[in-house]
């Protein structure tokens, strides 16, 4: 990769953009099971994202709490920083504030909606479907059985409130994860009521989520972030191209966008190197040197309060 000019200044090549970089969307390992393998255990994996200059990432699973893991991986001192989340699917109690506020007494700094326990997912045949093959009491799931964040009348429910007050309390980023893109701009249209002025809209783009540009577009006007995310090798799950990615954030501005890994599959290189590989072709497909900076580490800063 050749450096990029930008005007009159030469900027560095691809590896520079990994320099200051948070991931907020890292699976680690186990995730779901010992039997769904990265290529690498955390502990390597976060000495490959320090080596390559990366300065943290979220630690997320689709399953518990991250914040144990994140404490003990921060007190070996790898050079990066491990933020743990928690992901409000039923196997933690689902919209439940108690668990939010105890994971935020633990140092999470990102809540994510429910994802395979969602009841937009089991519908779309999201990631679901998938967990399936991994636990086999999911193959009782049922859209029924999902979670919605509105009730019957449209109006988000009150213990998804109770959730976002909790939030909104702690300084937690709110991420949209497996709901409905209807869903998503209700919950981020409630979230400003209790003064969280941006939500990401979790992987817009993908078979979990199944939005459309008009209601990407509908988010970034709520002052919403759109993550688009490396993973694409699971099956059904390929995601747009670099090119819509690169006319998507023309059109709602790089400030409204992230980019993150979101992947957990031994097939996969390690998560700095996956990011490595989409920037890359986001500049080679034209994106300017500066919006990739913004989408890996300004905004990612901006949503942590980092520096604040």
């Amino acid at each position: 990769m050749q450096a990029v000019a930008n005007g009159s200044e030469e900027l560095p090549n691809v590896n520079a953009l990994l320099v200051g970089a948070i991931d907020l969307h890292h699976h680690g390992y186990p995730e779901i099971s010992f039997d769904v393998r990265t290529r690498t255990e955390d502990v390597e994996e976060l000495r490959l994202s320090q080596q390559a200059g990366m300065a943290a990432v979220v630690l997320k699973s689709h399953m518990w709490p991250t914040v144990g893991r994140a404490y003990l991986l921060n007190k070996m001192d790898l050079g990066i920083q491990v933020i743990p989340s928690i992901t409000l699917n039923t196997i933690c109690g689902g919209f439940d504030p108690i668990a939010v506020e105890s994971a935020a007494l633990q140092g999470a700094k990102v809540v994510f909606m429910p994802t395979w326990s969602a009841a937009n997912d089991i519908e779309q045949g999201g990631f679901s479907r998938l967990m399936k093959g991994y636990i086999k009491a999911v193959g009782g799931l049922s859209a029924d059985r999902g979670l919605r964040v509105r009730g019957p009348g449209g109006h988000v429910l009150p213990e998804v409130k109770e959730c976002l007050a909790v939030a909104a309390q702690y300084g937690m980023v709110v991420c949209t994860a497996h709901l409905s893109p209807d869903e998503s701009i209700a919950l981020a249209t409630c979230a400003k009521d209790f003064g969280i002025q941006e939500v990401v809209f979790s992987h817009p783009d993908s078979r979990s989520v199944g939005a459309s540009r008009e209601q990407i577009r509908d988010m970034a006007q709520l002052d919403a972030l759109c993550e688009f995310c490396v993973l694409g090798s699971l099956p059904g799950f390929q995601r747009i191209s670099p090119q819509a990615i690169i006319e998507i954030v023309e059109e709602i501005s790089p400030e409204r966008a992230i980019i993150t890994t979101d992947y957990f599959m031994d097939w996969n290189p390690p998560g700095a190197e996956m990011l490595r590989m989409m920037m890359g072709s986001l500049l080679e497909f034209g994106m300017p040197f500066g919006h990739i900076t913004k989408m890996v580490r300004t905004n990612p800063e901006r949503l942590l309060g980092w520096g604040r």
